[in-house]
């Protein structure tokens, strides 16, 4: 009984071991079925999926190289095309834009440095204007009233030797002391004076009060005065010329014309006078 007991130990201990032998594996062969599998999988679980190991250069969990998240990637060479004109139109845009410049600041100094050559060339003087005669009647000034008439007689004499003056338009105006406008009025009978001569410039102003343009006071004020047997007016221009050499230089000019302290005096109660004999005759002129 001994004997057979041993003997089946025996037998069951070689059928173990001829078990074993046929379904253990070494590491080194289960590394070779399963390339890229560290460990064998943990006792309880499922074995893991096996994934071929990826290429050289690419890490697990990243995309590869030159992937495109979209359907196709646009080609290099459109994106370098598209790179390189967009350039060379901001190239070109810019050096329009650098060429127009330089040309309009180019023809700017071109034309202010021959104007005032030519200014030096030509040197303009301005007009010359002096009063032959200053006159006023029908002068009521008896509040709440007050009427007048004026008219101005002027000479104006062109001093330039090279360039001729044209009178477009002339604005008159008369103030009582500075700053008191009586009446005003606008000559628009263009004309023109050639080099070295002269012109007679005939102005009429009016008040009737009708819009009461004149303050009472300075009725007043110029009542009291007139009662002294004269009265200091001032007549001022607003004229616009044009300077003229030949058919190729031209400028325009607008200037103002002050005749001031012209003294009228007035013969007893009547409402006539003319300028006083010692009344200042030259005016002067602005631009």
């Amino acid at each position: 009984m001994a004997s057979e007991s041993s003997h089946n130990q025996q037998h069951n201990k070689g059928e173990y071991q001829s078990s074993e032998s046929t379904h253990h594996v070494p590491p080194s062969a289960s590394h070779d079925l399963n390339p890229g599998a560290g460990y064998p999988p943990a006792m309880g679980y499922p074995p893991s999926m096996d994934y071929p190991p990826p290429p050289p250069g690419q890490y697990p969990g990243y995309p590869p190289p030159g992937y495109y998240p979209y359907a196709q990637a646009p080609p290099a060479a459109a994106y370098y095309n598209a790179t390189v004109h967009q350039q060379q139109g901001y190239e070109r845009s810019s050096g329009f834009s650098r060429c127009f410049l330089t040309t309009i600041i180019f023809l700017t100094l071109l034309i202010f440095t021959s104007s005032i050559i030519m200014w030096l060339v030509l040197r303009p003087q301005l007009p010359v204007f002096h009063v032959d005669n200053f006159s006023v009647s029908n002068l009521n000034a008896t509040l709440p009233t007050f009427t007048a008439n004026w008219e101005a007689n002027l000479t104006v004499r062109n001093p330039n030797t090279r360039l001729k003056i044209e009178f477009s338009e002339l604005q008159n105006f008369v103030f009582y002391e500075d700053d008191y406008l009586l009446a005003s009025a606008i000559t628009s009978r263009p004309f023109s004076l050639e080099t070295k001569t002269s012109g007679v410039i005939n102005a009429k102003l009016s008040e009737n009060n009708k819009d009461n343009l004149v303050e009472n006071w300075v009725v007043d004020k110029l009542a009291k005065e007139r009662s002294n047997g004269s009265v200091s007016f001032n007549f001022r221009m607003l004229v616009w010329t044009t300077f003229r050499s030949g058919l190729w230089w031209k400028r325009h000019l607008s200037m103002k014309v002050m005749c001031e302290d012209i003294q009228v005096t007035f013969v007893g109660a009547s409402g006539d006078g003319n300028i006083a004999a010692n009344g200042l005759r030259d005016c002067l002129v602005f631009v």
